[in-house]
């Protein structure tokens, strides 16, 4: 009996053992709640903020940034460049013995390939690609980018994750297409959705729309393998649920809060609290196609909108670091107007203009994301504030706050009378913001094209002098000329450049901001 009690105990100690020794390290995950504006994570279909966080994890371009900075472009995939005299040709040397995912190695054909395919796609990023001739691959790891006339803007652009490296052999065997005619026979979206095909830290393992992505790490990356095991990135659009689950620790990092979490949190236990400046403009459409804009179409009654604003009230919605706006380029690039000459509250000035446009009695719709909360600003917050400003002067507004992926593709299609919108930089350069002008992104959107009068055409015109501009003086020079004009006849109302505020639990190390593509995973440990 004593026999089998003593080889029972060691039986029990050795299976103990065995599991002891066969137990895994604990994974290391990261969840990230985040409110979710991801339309594809296909990168030749995407643009979107939350998307491009996503990707820039998975995928790596020629340049990157580090950290928070966003003037001064770094070697990624790319390890040097040299720009011809004329500034019309890039040439890039890429880096060695780098694989993607699938074990393919990387070659100056995936590049030349991937930007081919963005180019022909037709789609969102298509026009990071406009200033860009030819793309040429002499050899297996040199690229070449032939451009139409200088552009100052590429490098940043460049370092966009729409223009990253695709592994061409992978994705073409799953329907992708690079050719003249890709926007109709590529297939390769839904297989992009499900799983990624780059070079980058992290792999994409699951997505599930308006739901969560899952990255998990990818061990043959080209700098090592990441810190992290796994990311999960939750879409959850109440920052009050996202404060609660940061404190409870289910979340390690909360970036869509709002300003009344962040006055909590800042108290709160094993939180830390930190904001960045946004590259960022919130601005109101007034759509300038009659058929749509009614009244607001009316240049009189634009103006009386942006005299009737209470500015400061609406600053202090946006919450701390957030700065007025003269023009529609973020101060922190060169060419932006400074802030003192951005136009002050003038009621008696919008009624007398009103009054001038004998359209009888104004109102109309203004549409907006209702559940979504932007660099901490409430946007249905800040519609009620622009409702309750233009009653004050007699326009009369009927809110229209729809769910974000509606209110996106109505604003996308032109069909906002009025919109509240806020508009990220693609990439870190004042020319991001040329989107304004008319018959480009913004300015189609707001149904303002360069026909619709002289003085549009004008200023099209300006938009495409100050971004082939070589010289940078000159090129700031043309910006504020351009920026001066639109605060004159442009179909908006520029309102304020945010700060990104964010939040994260005291144990995680190594997180950045960067107002392009949000959390950068590779540098964060815990």
């Amino acid at each position: 009996m004593r026999t089998s009690i003593v080889l029972a105990r060691l039986g029990l100690a050795l299976a103990f053992a065995a599991l002891a020794t066969s137990a895994p390290a604990a994974e290391k995950t990261l969840v990230v709640g985040s409110s979710f504006i991801i339309k594809s994570l296909d990168p030749g279909r995407t643009i979107e903020t939350t998307s491009n966080m996503i990707n820039h994890s998975v995928y790596d371009s020629l340049v990157t940034f580090d950290g928070e900075d966003l003037r001064d472009p770094k070697p990624s995939l790319a390890t040097d460049w040299k720009v011809a005299d004329d500034g019309k040709t890039y040439t890039f040397r890429l880096r060695r013995n780098v694989k993607f995912s699938s074990g393919n190695p990387l070659t100056s054909a995936d590049v030349k390939w991937s930007l081919d395919r963005v180019k022909n796609l037709k789609n969102n990023p298509a026009f990071f690609l406009n200033s860009v001739d030819e793309i040429l691959a002499p050899d297996p790891y040199t690229v070449v980018l032939k451009l139409k006339a200088p552009n100052p803007a590429l490098l940043p652009i460049l370092a966009s994750s729409s223009l990253a490296a695709l592994d061409s052999k992978l994705v073409t065997q799953k329907g992708g297409d690079a050719s003249a005619d890709a926007k109709d026979r590529d297939k390769a979206e839904s297989f992009l959705n499900g799983q990624s095909a780059g070079t980058g830290a992290y792999v994409l393992e699951r997505y599930v729309p308006e739901h969560e992505v899952v990255l998990v790490r990818n061990p043959a990356h080209w700098r090592g393998a990441p810190k992290l095991d796994r990311i999960v990135v939750r879409n959850i659009t109440e920052p009050a649920s996202q404060k609660l689950q940061l404190e409870r620790g289910d979340l390690d990092i909360a970036t869509g809060l709002d300003q009344d979490q962040m006055k909590a949190l800042r108290s709160a236990a094993g939180v830390m609290t930190k904001t960045s400046p946004a590259a960022t403009t919130f601005y109101i459409l007034l759509n300038a196609n009659p058929q749509i804009g009614g009244p607001f179409a009316n240049p009189k009654v634009q103006q009386a909108v942006r005299y009737a604003l209470d500015y400061e009230g609406i600053l202090a919605i946006a919450g701390p670091g957030a700065v007025r706006l003269a023009g529609v380029i973020p101060t922190s690039f060169p060419g932006s107007l400074d802030p003192r000459q951005a136009i002050r509250t003038d009621r008696e000035k919008a009624k007398a203009l009103l009054k001038d446009a004998n359209l009888g009695e104004v109102k109309g719709v203004i549409t907006y994301a209702s559940d979504s909360t932007i660099w901490g600003v409430q946007m249905s917050l800040l519609a009620q504030k622009i409702q309750a400003d233009l009653a004050a002067v007699g326009i009369g507004i009927t809110l229209n706050g729809l769910p974000r992926t509606t209110a996106l593709q109505l604003y996308r299609d032109g069909k906002n009378q009025l919109g509240v919108w806020s508009w990220a930089a693609d990439y870190p350069d004042g020319q991001n913001f040329l989107v304004y002008a008319p018959g480009r992104t913004v300015g189609k959107r707001a149904g303002w094209l360069p026909e619709a009068s002289p003085e549009a055409r004008e200023l099209a015109q300006v938009a495409t002098e100050a971004e082939t501009q070589g010289d940078p003086a000159r090129s700031a020079g043309l910006y504020r000329k351009f920026e001066e004009r639109l605060a004159q006849i442009g179909p908006y109302a520029p309102l304020f450049q945010p700060a990104v505020p964010y939040a994260f639990r005291s144990n995680v190390q190594g997180v950045t901001f960067n107002s392009v593509w949000g959390v950068d995973f590779w540098t964060i440990g815990k």
